[in-house]
């Protein structure tokens, strides 16, 4: 549900330690991502959207975001370019996992505390690898998360739920017939939560159903038996 291409499983909130050199002025360009809640086809019928451009320079953020925006297609700045990374690739995951409770038939319920939950595990990853809250929790966090996770033109959501009714990987992938994000970001996402130290429930349950062969009915189940807990971040 991201305008811009999809990120680099390995490249994960790392954006911001590339740079561009023109070749003849050798001048270093900064980078920018474009990112929140937007299904390339609606936009393509001029429907209503917003988006957050996310650069490291807020004067170049600032020029894309003024060049981007129109009657029909809303563009924000921020200078959290690593937070815009982040809610575009953990959402994805997130997006898998509400999938395959759809697929279960496990109801709204479930489908929201998931987005929920999840949004939980995005500030917390997000914030500790030094991107804002108040980024995660706009355009480029909830916002598409709540698109990415709920939207019939989801891909990664369209994979859950071929997971969810049976299928498996390859067959679940082929489809889909597009790329699905979060099966790779998922990998990478997990070992971001290591080093940071952060604890990721519901993306280390996805993970392990697409990469160790986990239950997904098992892994609701071992979500909804965790300690109890205060609701917090």
């Amino acid at each position: 549900a991201s305008s811009s291409c999809p990120m680099l499983p390995v490249c994960i909130a790392r954006m911001c330690c590339i740079r561009m050199r023109e070749p003849r002025s050798r001048r270093w360009w900064p980078l920018a991502v474009v990112t929140g809640p937007s299904f390339a086809g609606e936009v393509a019928r001029g429907l209503p959207t917003a988006v957050t451009v996310g650069a490291s320079d807020p004067e170049f953020g600032r020029t894309w975001a003024a060049l981007l925006h129109g009657s029909s297609f809303r563009a924000y700045y921020t200078a959290d370019l690593i937070g815009s990374q982040i809610g575009g690739a953990v959402k994805n995951v997130m997006a898998i996992g509400c999938g395959m409770a759809d697929g279960l038939g496990l109801g709204q319920n479930t489908r929201a505390a998931l987005i929920t939950r999840g949004l939980a595990e995005i500030m917390r990853l997000g914030v500790a690898m030094g991107g804002q809250e108040r980024t995660l929790t706009g355009l480029a966090g909830l916002g598409d998360l709540v698109l990415t996770c709920t939207g019939d033109a989801s891909r990664n959501r369209k994979f859950g739920l071929a997971l969810g009714r049976g299928a498996d990987i390859d067959s679940a992938l082929k489809e889909v017939g597009q790329v699905v994000e979060g099966y790779h970001a998922a990998d990478e996402v997990m070992r971001a939560a290591g080093r940071a130290e952060v604890e990721m429930p519901i993306s280390e349950q996805v993970h392990g159903i697409l990469y160790r062969g986990w239950s997904a009915a098992r892994g609701v189940q071992v979500l909804m038996e965790r300690e109890q807990k205060a609701e917090d971040r």
